[in-house]
């Protein structure tokens, strides 16, 4: 089932190679550069591209072949649209025995941002979104949302702390618990791929798997460049930054929102079950897409007070733009010298 929400409206790459059709591997050089050649398809339901300089076709059609399958094996992992897929196993079961690398490897990650953003980031809201779901599909939904006896008993199933991981089980603490990795199963994915492209020794590269990574430049020498857009109507272009050996990842409510009729969207609050409304859009710089993917997850969520606590323990952590309510825009750090 392809997802039909998308969180990540508003970052725009600027180059001349996004936007076109889709491309098979070229040969040749361009004004003795590189040309860049993309492959363009899905990824845990979103929009997927690979975009990279090469003059060897040969390498970029074995290249977008081994990331392919690597993004098969990991939706096969994370995807909650695979009904055999190990997150919805675990989610039927309550655990799961003998559980992929990348599956503990993701996971681990998830338990220590958790514990790090004192419960902003929790994997363990799918019960939440599935009660809201269920709400907004009646024929007479209330647009405030559930009612609060009803969330009352859904946030007893949330906390990731009730979670038991080791190297050879993971497992619930209540029956009817359940996790999302929506908010940062793409961009993990778009490191994996990104290392399979590095390990071919390639230099320049763009990958987007809903998050974005970018490496180098394009062919013609100008840096892959990101748009921060407004999360106002119009959606104007608030902020230019260039991309080089960095991942960026925006999460924003207005991108998600459960109904038409509703002002409430899929970001929600773990601790309070309702949709957060600290900020219109937050998006992330960091080394790594993972970190990026989680921590504007977690920044939504979190008051802007809250936030300067966290660098220390993400070094790969560069910079956030928070996007309010009324369209404007703050960055953090402060100055653009600070930021290395």
């Amino acid at each position: 089932m392809m997802q039909t929400i998308n969180r990540r409206r508003f970052i725009s790459i600027s180059a001349a190679v996004v936007g076109m059709g889709i491309c098979g591997p070229a040969s040749g050089m361009v004004n003795g550069k590189p040309r860049m050649v993309r492959w363009q398809g899905a990824a845990l339901g979103a929009r997927a591209q690979i975009t990279l300089g090469t003059d060897n076709p040969a390498q970029a059609k074995n290249l977008f072949a081994q990331c392919q399958s690597e993004i098969n094996r990991l939706e096969n992992i994370f995807s909650l649209y695979r009904d055999n897929s190990a997150i919805n196993r675990l989610n039927r079961q309550g655990y799961l025995d003998n559980p992929d690398a990348a599956f503990l490897d993701l996971m681990s990650r998830c338990l220590s941002c958790y514990q790090v953003t004192d419960g902003a980031f929790d994997i363990t809201i799918q019960p939440l979104w599935k009660l809201y779901a269920d709400h907004f599909s009646q024929p007479a939904f209330d647009p405030a949302g559930p009612p609060q006896a009803a969330l009352n008993k859904t946030l007893k199933l949330v906390g990731s702390d009730k979670i038991t991981l080791d190297g050879r089980r993971i497992s619930f603490g209540k029956p009817g618990m359940g996790v999302s990795l929506n908010g940062v199963a793409q961009g993990y994915i778009t490191d994996r791929v990104v290392k399979i492209l590095k390990r071919a020794g390639l230099t320049n590269i763009l990958v987007n798997m809903g998050e974005t990574f970018a490496m180098g430049q394009h062919g013609d020498g100008r840096p892959w460049m990101a748009g921060i857009s407004s999360p106002l109507a119009g959606h104007n272009i608030l902020l230019k930054l260039p991309l080089d050996h960095q991942a960026l990842a925006t999460s924003g409510g207005y991108g998600s929102p459960f109904s038409e009729q509703s002002k409430l969207h899929h970001l929600l609050d773990p601790a309070t079950g309702r949709s957060a409304d600290h900020h219109g859009a937050v998006s992330v710089v960091a080394k790594d897409a993972t970190t990026a993917d989680m921590l504007s997850t977690a920044f939504y969520v979190m008051p802007f007070d809250k936030v300067s606590a966290l660098w220390a323990h993400y070094p790969n952590l560069k910079r956030a733009i928070f996007v309010d309510q009324a369209g404007e825009m703050t960055e953090f750090p402060q100055k653009a010298s600070e930021i290395s």
